[in-house]
């Protein structure tokens, strides 16, 4: 599926300011190094393009990259810390997108889709500045973060097969080799 990537510029005030040009690269440098990890992987992904597809599959393919930012920020805090977790759920991992995930496998054949969320965000000159007066003072105030999480959808039920996720305070999509980095901390354990 298209990655679903933002990057965005910490502020003083510790507001997130999406920032295009960062996106973009970061973008151009992940798509790469999934090429690269699928090759070292040994597996056969082929990219969605959008420009074929029908409309209401468009449609569908945004619904289900919205539904599965949810899902998966779901699963990462009811599956992952012990005190969220659901009861109901019995500790085992059972999320799900649906069977609408069956439009994607009519229009590509395909029997599985990748799904990658990231959101990465880098600490301004003034957030800079602050952390340091703050730390002076002897307070922790949190720069950028990197928080993602990548997700194998079996698209006959929706049912997501396969999750991994990344949370952490380093990183920098902006440029080449730590994109790779990601990439393969995000396909960690990733099944052949």
């Amino acid at each position: 599926m298209p990655l679903d990537v933002e990057l965005s510029e910490l502020s003083a005030a510790g507001m997130k300011e999406p920032k295009a040009e960062w996106t973009e690269a970061a973008r151009r440098h992940l798509t790469v190094a999934f090429d690269e990890q699928q090759a070292d992987l040994g597996l056969s992904i082929a990219a969605f393009d959008e420009s074929k597809a029908k409309p209401e599959v468009v449609d569908t393919l945004h619904q289900l990259q919205r539904l599965h930012e949810k899902v998966g920020t779901s699963a990462m805090i009811h599956h992952f810390f012990d005190v969220k977790k659901l009861p109901a759920k019995h500790g085992k991992f059972d999320w799900t997108l649906g069977t609408d995930a069956r439009t994607l496998k009519e229009a590509t054949g395909g029997d599985y889709a990748l799904f990658v969320w990231v959101r990465d965000s880098y600490a301004s000159g003034g957030r800079v500045a602050l952390m340091v007066a703050a730390a002076v003072l002897g307070v922790g105030v949190q720069g950028g973060t990197q928080v993602g999480f990548a997700s194998l959808v079996d698209l006959e039920t929706g049912d997501i097969v396969w999750f991994n996720r990344l949370m952490r305070g380093a990183g920098d999509l902006r440029t080449v080799e730590p994109a790779r980095e990601t990439a393969k901390v995000l396909l960690a354990d990733f099944p052949k």
